[in-house]
């Protein structure tokens, strides 16, 4: 059986406790850069983890991006739909937890894809997800 001191045990915890500290600061900055991305209206608190979609999107495509943003809140990020950036190009989910932007294809062709991407904030990953 092992034995550690108290000043041992004390140490430990609060190397653990910064480590952790240290952790949610990065993942808080991380969030926090994502959203200065986006304009101030849409990223205000009620439209942060909220489904929004237009009934001029496909029934496939609202259907995929409901999979999308349930598979997000199930690891516990959060995310915007319909999110708008600061030079006015809009995506279909933006995962402000890891700052991935997720485009989702139904009708849409590969060349219309590599155009929309053009326009968001270098700084973010772009996936796309087919129908």
């Amino acid at each position: 059986m092992v034995f550690m001191h108290y000043a041992q045990m004390r140490q430990s915890y609060y190397r653990a406790k910064r480590r952790a500290y240290l952790s949610q600061k990065y993942k808080r900055e991380h969030v926090r850069s994502s959203l200065n991305l986006v304009k101030f209206s849409n990223r205000c608190g009620n439209h942060v983890n909220c489904i929004r979609f237009s009934l001029g999107e496909s029934w496939q495509h609202i259907a995929k991006k409901i999979e999308v943003c349930c598979v997000l809140r199930e690891l516990k990020h959060d995310f915007l739909t319909e999110a708008i950036f600061l030079n006015g190009s809009r995506c279909d989910i933006l995962d402000i937890t890891e700052g991935v932007v997720y485009e989702i294809l139904c009708s849409e062709t590969e060349e219309q894809f590599l155009e929309k991407i053009k326009h968001y904030p270098e700084t973010l990953r772009v996936l796309r997800v087919k129908c």
